[in-house]
């Protein structure tokens, strides 16, 4: 090998290795980018919701809908409450029921 051929050689993988660094560079300069639009577009919708203007009336629709849920959710409860004791007692006149009534292969034993 002579010296000449070396010195291509070693060029060549010196232009590889920048060429492959400046790939990475390349691509960590766009994600960088992309990261920088999306905290960018993240701090104007922060600065909107939480600006003065706008700031009481999102938190008195988040009041206020707090309270709706609250208020069905104790209303719910209510209701689950009286189903289970509809369905307690309908349970409870059934056994009555079957105890009351005789059974028909009770009834071919007699």
């Amino acid at each position: 090998m002579t010296m000449i051929q070396l010195v291509i050689g070693l060029n060549v993988a010196i232009a590889l290795v920048g060429f492959g660094l400046a790939w990475r560079l390349w691509r960590l300069r766009q994600t960088l980018t992309s990261a920088t639009v999306a905290l960018d577009t993240l701090e104007q919708e922060a600065r909107l919701a939480l600006s003065p203007d706008q700031a009481p009336a999102q938190l008195a629709e988040g009041r206020e809908a707090i309270v709706f849920a609250r208020t069905r959710y104790r209303r719910l409860r209510q209701q689950l409450q009286q189903l289970r004791q509809i369905f307690s007692m309908a349970v409870m006149v059934l056994r009555w029921v079957q105890r009351v009534r005789p059974q028909p292969h009770q009834m071919e034993n007699q």
